[in-house]
């Protein structure tokens, strides 16, 4: 059993100091630190009580390095709170253990450190104000254990409690893949890179292949290790070191993470659930009441990644106020980034102020990839799969949504969606188009849009011989994708409501009688066969009473796929099918390789080199041949 703990706290109030004290390992790696005895960078360290590891990191505590003291609380267990006995709760208390609240920290003990430097009066105050400071939080009912770490007085009853917090640790779901977000980046001489974190999610073994983002690299991983020790594999919630393949020392660093497929979706826009502080520390210490209005900017944290973005709010808030959430409220948002971030449903970031930087609230990813356009309301209620499924679907309509993107949208291992969107396909209320999945209600409306489109041409040109598929397939324009359409007009055709391949028509419809000036003139060219014949060979014919008549006639005929032209010649399609199919069956002897010689093409059809050529370019145009030289060879089908 293993507990990931964080340290926070003021500067100065013992935390790097209470850790060596219960692991017998200093923290502090830097000469610097040493020297100056803060803490600068992150610290770790490391100790086994029985069956249980404790595993320490160790943050700093000034105000400056806050953002990295953001790098080092992410997808721990457990936060040791320190407050010193001597000097109570103090600015940065407060804005580390805001954060931890707003990461939902679920556990902690709060350590009442250097007791050997107060009385019992200080000890008391301090500890009232500690539990007034975590009153109505996850840390409500922590223990608040007293301790010297110079004397060793109360560090057995501090490991006591850290054990009770490790047999009552939150449970990772260990069917969501890998995610680790990295905090600490090296060379090891003989081995090459090195990378540090704490496993958010999933397990690592060695020869695992993993993303590295923002990079994009495939990386495997040689080597694996966990306190320091080399293990099988990582779990979930473990300190854990990679020695890593095909990544340079300076292809990566603290801020980037090593992903699995499907745990998260790179965007630069998140649907969020915004929570606001109640106040924030002011530089000089005070607490300052804070508000966040639309078009804020800030910084956001994301384990140990940290971008800039906008706040984006609805027009009017569920309070009624205008773009505004103010100290202490919450409501739905968009975060709108400047750099992507790479992010799942139920994340949790912390917000904070452009400049001065100071924590002014957090929030809780709903949807990494909402719709385009406006404020989708908070769903972070809603825990059922197969609701939040649906709920991506119909709001995505037409456009559909992205299978592989799905699993992050919905917060659930690709394992589990898969389940639920199986069952729903076969309840008949989603549908797979291609790459997208699509709610059938979505389906049933555009149906009728279609439906509408084909009664209406039928209704404005009763002769057209319906409506080409390419238009119908752009009838919704950009909101409607390509593969959902394919799909409806799939669902018409097997359901016997529309007929045709590049025309459609409602199947139903009856075929008008026929224009007996159209009958006249289409017998004319079909009679002509593969020569065809030009307007003029038509107006000789008298069918037609002038110039003007002829062309209407041969639109008409155009459009319902009963002739097309070839050059300066009209040919009925029933002449060109017939062609292409002998063409296809028996083009070979042209010269025994599928190649068609224009004189060999001629002679087998009869046709005069007038006719043939436009002809063989017709079959090139239409990918039936393929030119090659002044010969042509046919197009595999198969």
């Amino acid at each position: 059993m293993h507990l990931t703990i964080a340290t926070a706290g003021h500067i100065d109030h013992g935390k790097s100091t209470l850790v060596q004290a219960l692991t017998g390992t200093h923290p502090d790696r830097l000469p610097e630190e040493r020297a100056r005895g803060i803490s600068i960078e992150l610290g770790f360290a490391h100790t086994t009580v029985g069956d249980v590891t404790l595993s320490f990191v160790d943050v700093p505590g000034h105000e400056r390095f806050v953002r990295t003291m953001l790098a080092g609380v992410g997808g721990i267990d457990a936060v040791l709170l320190v407050v010193a006995a001597d000097e109570s709760v103090m600015p940065q208390t407060r804005e580390h253990f805001d954060i931890c609240r707003l990461l939902d920290v679920p556990a902690g003990v709060i350590a009442l450190t250097r007791c050997d430097l107060a009385d019992e009066t200080m000890q008391a105050v301090a500890e009232l104000d500690a539990r007034a400071l975590v009153e109505g939080s996850p840390l409500g009912d922590a223990p608040i254990v007293r301790v010297s770490a110079t004397t060793g007085g109360g560090l057995d009853d501090l490991r006591a409690a850290l054990l009770e917090c490790a047999r009552t640790r939150r449970e990772r779901d260990a069917a969501t893949p890998t995610r680790l977000p990295i905090d600490r980046v090296f060379s090891v001489k003989g081995f090459g890179t090195v990378v540090t974190g704490t496993l958010w999610s999933g397990r690592i073994a060695p020869e695992s292949e993993l993303t590295a983002w923002p990079g994009g690299q495939r990386v495997r991983v040689r080597g694996v290790q966990v306190h320091g020790v080399p293990a099988p594999c990582a779990d979930a919630g473990q300190r854990t070191a990679l020695n890593v393949a095909t990544l340079g020392r300076t292809e990566i660093d603290r801020g980037h993470m090593l992903l699995a497929d499907g745990v998260a979706l790179p965007t630069r826009r998140l649907a969020v659930d915004v929570t606001v502080l109640r106040g924030a520390v002011g530089v000089g210490g005070p607490t300052l009441p804070t508000a966040l209005r639309h078009g804020t900017r800030l910084h956001v944290h994301l384990g140990t990644t940290v971008v800039v973005g906008r706040l984006v709010l609805p027009s009017v808030n569920a309070d009624g106020s205008a773009r505004v959430l103010t100290a202490g409220a919450r409501g739905a948002a968009v975060l709108r980034l400047e750099t992507p971030l790479p992010a799942r449903r139920g994340d949790r970031l912390v917000l904070r102020s452009y400049s001065p930087v100071t924590t002014v609230g957090g929030a809780v990813v709903l949807d990494p990839a909402p719709p385009a356009r406006g404020v989708p309301p908070a769903d972070l209620a809603v825990t059922d799969v197969a609701a939040l499924l649906l709920a991506r679907a119909r709001a995505a309509g037409p456009l559909g949504c992205v299978r592989v993107d799905l699993p992050a949208r919905c917060g659930v291992a690709p394992a589990v969606l898969s389940r639920v969107a199986q069952r729903l396909t076969d309840e008949g209320v989603l549908a797979a188009a291609g790459p997208y999945w699509v709610a059938v209600e979505i389906l049933d409306g555009m149906q009728q849009d279609v439906l509408a489109r084909l009664d209406e041409a039928m209704a404005s040109d009763p002769l057209s011989g319906g409506v080409p598929r390419a238009t119908l397939r752009r009838i919704g324009g950009r909101r409607w994708r390509a593969e959902v359409t394919d799909l409806v007009l799939a669902r018409l055709a097997d359901g016997g409501i529309i007929t045709g391949e590049d025309r459609i028509t409602r199947a139903t419809a009856q075929a008008p009688e026929r224009d007996p000036v159209d009958v006249r003139v289409l017998e004319s060219i079909d009679a002509a066969a593969l020569a065809g014949v030009t307007v003029a060979d038509l107006e000789g014919t008298g069918a037609v009473p002038d110039r003007k008549s002829l062309a209407a006639v041969l639109s008409r005929l155009a459009r319902s796929g009963d002739v097309a032209r070839v050059g300066d010649l009209y040919v009925s399609h029933t002449r060109l099918r017939g062609l292409v199919e002998d063409l296809r069956a028996s083009a070979g002897s042209g010269g025994g390789t599928g190649r068609v010689e224009i004189g060999w093409f001629k002679d087998r059809y009869g046709l005069t080199r007038r006719a043939a050529i436009p002809l063989l370019e017709w079959l090139d145009r239409t990918r039936v041949t393929r030119r090659e030289g002044d010969a042509r060879v046919v197009i595999d089908t198969r």
